[in-house]
């Protein structure tokens, strides 16, 4: 019989990203995740809310506690991974269900660092202008000579030409069998 194990969630943290390194050197992060549900019931509007806790492994770990922050929004593709172990104090069996994150997308704007929140990572600028609230402003807050300049936009190479009758047809081999 087949199987999948494949999640998709999009929601915004509980609390700052929490890194940690093995003994191997490999970091860890772990962090919570909210994702509500908004539906009505007798004409009500309702909302469900879902806490998720999700761990992250390797280079991607150490870019969610430099870029994620308790509330910034993300979206999380991975698996779900249940865990079971013998309480130290004789409590009997404990147990989790959490996400093990394949990728984490970062969603939702810029931090007042200059460190875009949308899947790019660039280094933090000091020259990056600050607007309201820590974030960057927008384009009609800046003056005219601050606005960025639109980027050239680039074509793709042209295919190299063959010089006439150097190709053949009749010249090429079929060898596969079928």
């Amino acid at each position: 019989m087949a199987s999948l194990n494949k999640v998709f969630l999009l929601g915004n943290l509980t609390r700052t990203p929490e890194l940690r390194y093995t003994p191997s050197g490999s970091a860890v992060c772990e962090f919570g995740l909210a994702v509500s549900r908004r539906f009505q019931v007798n004409n009500q509007d309702r909302e469900e809310v879902c806490f998720v806790e999700i761990i992250v492994w390797g280079k991607p770990a150490e870019s969610c506690k430099n870029y994620l922050d308790k509330g910034s929004p993300a979206l999380i593709e991975g698996r779900l991974q249940y865990d079971q172990w013998e309480d130290r104090d004789g409590g009997g069996k404990r147990s989790k269900l959490r996400v093990v994150a394949d990728r984490v997308q970062f969603v939702g704007g810029r931090r007042g660092d200059g460190a875009q929140m949308d899947g790019e990572m660039p280094a933090p600028s000091a020259s990056q202008p600050q607007g309201r609230g820590g974030y960057a402003p927008r384009s009609e807050d800046t003056a005219p000579s601050q606005q960025p300049q639109p980027q050239q936009q680039r074509r793709a190479p042209e295919p190299p030409v063959m010089p006439e009758g150097s190709y053949n047809p009749s010249d090429i081999v079929d060898d596969i069998p079928f």
